[in-house]
């Protein structure tokens, strides 16, 4: 279980870099504040996980779950008005956005797997919890891309969804 939490761990930090060093590279405002948000999720991620890395070392309770949700995305950001970028630009962030589902994909696809193979129910259920967190990532990075290829008329065969 700790291997399983040590590798967690160090994937929510590097999720947490890429997404605040791929935060200055894309052209769109509305894809720079959806990087900016999933950096400071990947953060809390990274917290998290190694309070409860410590709370196991020393055998005490596991911490209640914390609640995430995808709320405060879509108040801040549905309202708002896609920024107008060129399709140039909008396929280059297209292409960073790929990598980044890939990452939520990957890491929700990661949790599940361990949460298969966790026989603590405990432990079982707080990886359920990060793997949900994930997806919430995930469909945040999807809307953003079938966004894209709606606003460029993209028709594009490689997305899984």
């Amino acid at each position: 279980m700790y291997d399983v939490l040590k590798l967690a761990e160090q994937f929510e930090i590097e999720g947490f870099k890429f997404y605040r060093t791929k935060r200055d590279e894309v052209k769109n405002k509305s894809v720079a504040d959806i990087f900016d948000y999933l950096a400071q999720m990947e953060k809390e991620h990274t917290e998290f996980i190694r309070r409860l890395r410590k709370s196991l070392e020393e055998g005490s309770e596991i911490e209640s779950l914390p609640q995430q949700s995808t709320t405060y995305y879509k108040s801040r950001y549905e309202g708002q008005k896609i920024s107008e970028t060129s399709q140039e630009d909008d396929i280059a962030d297209l292409s960073v956005l790929r990598m980044a589902y890939l990452i939520e994909k990957d890491f929700m696809e990661f949790y599940e797997k361990a949460a298969q193979k966790e026989i603590d129910e405990r432990v079982k259920k707080l990886l359920l919890v990060l793997r949900d967190w994930e997806e919430g990532h995930k469909r945040i990075i999807e809307e953003e891309i079938k966004a894209i290829i709606e606003r460029n008329n993209l028709e594009l065969g490689f997305y899984p969804f």
